[in-house]
């Protein structure tokens, strides 16, 4: 094992090399990984919904939900389903069991479900969907004091231009009605005219239709015949021919009925600060970039808005992004932060090589752990940043032991290679077991099942690939690096403005009395009263116990913080009108 130790500390330039390409393959893979706020994962849920309009609760859950649970009660890798019945609606929500396919029993449900011939003749065809995350970018608010139809068109035409833009995939229009054009027809027009409502809407179903005629073949090309008839407008509709009599006297559609080219009565309404409002989404798939995205709309916000009419504002509503771009940042500084932290404080108690290799260890293990996510097709996200900040303040301690045992090897008076071996040798195994006892300590996290296992999956990850990053950076390469130590015996260089060697040297001969008196002889005494110290630790763990279990010391599992929206919720019995 010596001999293993000494050919890497004795090859610094093959250390500083392996260092280099750490540094870079991290750099790399945190330019190439997808940012997004959290990692996507299936939900193992199916949902059926099923319309059934006019029925009430009662009518729905007998004529609908009943005959849904009789039918999966045969379907395999179903764990649980609720069934909720309302007022022209039936949805069955679906748990697909652990060690299952959503897809495959995504498709056994659908099966069943359609072999269903007794729902009632007024219920709509069910709608069978796995439910998936969509994970939102951003929300932007098109508001100004103008109509329904014209705010609808400018909300089209940004969600049309944010398609065709790099980078944008998915985006979708909410807050307004869905159009409808409706045709109202009086039996009075009915009677007076002669015609029936099935002739009517016969006449309406054939006049809208693009038909196919074949293909014309001709020596020099094929003209393919097709005739072109679908309506889209209510004026189009209009035109539609209801009745034509024997002296060629035509009646319109027009004449006949009230035509309404508008929105559907649902009760949807938005309004910010009073003026009517629609919400364009911008939504991301699973390759791309969260803040890349973020980027584009808000430089297409600033270039939209001197594009639009002084009556109509396109904000940036909401940015998804904002607590992912806060948490990179927490975690740049607190890096950084704890690099020169880990640097000073063993400069003042040790030595400056020493302080810098060691301090040095911090970004090398980021960048390792970087780059083994990359590789597995991991993305940087809310909780492999959480997994990266809680493994920040552990993954240095391998390296200060190192450092400080080669340290004082080398203050002995060994030869600077002899030092580092001797002093890896020394603590290498108890650095091995500590590692291991936190590679062991979350080990678990990665085998929770459901989806909390899903969801927190990549942290275990990060901290495990850290912590192994660190480890083997601190036992082969940094006995590299500190196997070049000057004589720690040497006279420090004089000087009135030489201060900081004498901070040092205060600071250092401060620590070494500390430890040959106060801390030698307390060492001393609980060795002496050894079960005395064992009680001691003993009654502090059973006094943490009682904390816990009187509820003095509160267990949750997220901490309530400080948010930035309020909700207000109004609601009526069923049946209350918009």
């Amino acid at each position: 094992m010596k001999r293993l130790l000494a050919g890497f500390a004795a090859n610094s330039v093959f250390a500083n090399i392996v260092l280099v390409l750490i540094l870079m393959a991290g750099l790399m893979a945190a330019l190439s990984m997808r940012r997004e706020s959290f990692p996507q994962f299936s939900l193992d849920m199916i949902t059926i919904d099923i319309s059934y309009p006019g029925a009430d609760p009662e009518e729905v859950e007998e004529g609908v939900s009943l005959k849904v649970e009789t039918a999966l009660e045969a379907v395999q890798g179903i764990k649980q389903y609720t069934t909720q019945s309302s007022e022209n609606i039936s949805r069955t929500t679906i748990e697909v069991q652990e060690g299952y396919e959503a897809s495959r029993v995504l498709d056994q449900v659908k099966s069943r479900i359609d072999a269903i011939s007794t729902f009632p003749v007024d219920a709509e065809q069910p709608v069978i969907t796995e439910v998936l995350l969509k994970n939102s970018v951003m929300m932007l608010a098109l508001s100004g004091d103008l109509g329904e139809r014209q705010l609808r068109t400018w909300a089209e035409e940004v969600r049309d231009e944010l398609r065709f833009m790099d980078g944008i995939s998915q985006v979708e229009v909410f807050g307004s009605r869905d159009y409808e054009i409706s045709i109202e027809i009086s039996e009075e027009n009915l009677r007076r005219y002669h015609i029936g409502f099935d002739q009517v809407a016969r006449a309406i179903r054939d006049a809208s239709l693009n038909l196919y005629g074949g293909t014309l073949r001709t020596r020099g090309e094929e003209i393919r015949l097709r005739t072109i008839g679908r309506r889209y407008t209510g004026r189009e509709l209009g035109r539609i021919i209801t009745l034509a009599g024997p002296d060629g006297h035509l009646v319109p559609l027009s004449r006949l009925a009230t035509i309404r080219d508008g929105f559907t009565e649902d009760p949807v309404q938005a309004r910010i600060d009073g003026l009517p409002a629609l919400f364009v989404m911008v939504f991301k798939t699973t390759e791309e970039d969260a803040l890349k995205i973020s980027n584009t709309v808000r430089q297409y916000v600033r270039d939209k808005q001197h594009q639009l009419p002084p009556t109509v504002k396109l904000t940036d509503f909401y940015d998804h992004t904002r607590a992912l771009r806060s948490r990179i940042n927490l975690l740049t500084r607190n890096g950084i932060m704890g690099f020169c932290l880990v640097f000073f404080l063993l400069w003042l108690f040790l030595d400056l090589r020493l302080a810098f290799w060691s301090g040095l260890g911090i970004p090398v293990s980021l960048a390792g752990a970087l780059f083994l996510l990359w590789t597995m097709g991991a993305t940087i996200n809310m909780i492999s940043l959480f997994g990266f900040i809680m493994v920040l303040g552990i993954i240095v301690d391998d390296a200060i032991v190192v450092g400080e045992a080669i340290y004082v090897q080398r203050a002995g008076g060994k030869p600077p290679l002899q030092a580092a071996v001797d002093g890896v040798s020394e603590v290498g195994l108890p650095v091995i077991a500590a590692v291991t006892t936190s590679v062991v300590a979350f080990l678990p996290l990665a085998h929770i099942s459901g989806i909390m296992g899903k969801f927190i999956a990549i942290m275990p990850t990060v901290v495990i690939s850290c912590l192994l990053i660190s480890l083997g950076e601190s036992l082969l390469l940094l006995p590299a690096h500190l196997g070049h130590l000057p004589d720690l015996a040497r006279p420090r260089l004089p000087g009135r403005f030489n201060w900081p060697g004498r901070l040092q040297r205060f600071v250092q001969t401060g620590m070494t009395r500390f430890v040959a008196t106060t801390y030698t002889r307390f060492l001393g005494r609980a060795l002496q009263y050894r079960y005395v110290s064992l009680a001691t630790a003993i009654s502090v763990l059973l006094l943490t116990i009682g904390l816990v279990q009187s509820g003095l010391v509160k267990f949750q599992v997220f901490p309530k913080i400080d948010g930035f929206v309020i909700t207000s919720t109004v609601e009526f019995p069923d049946g209350t009108p918009a």
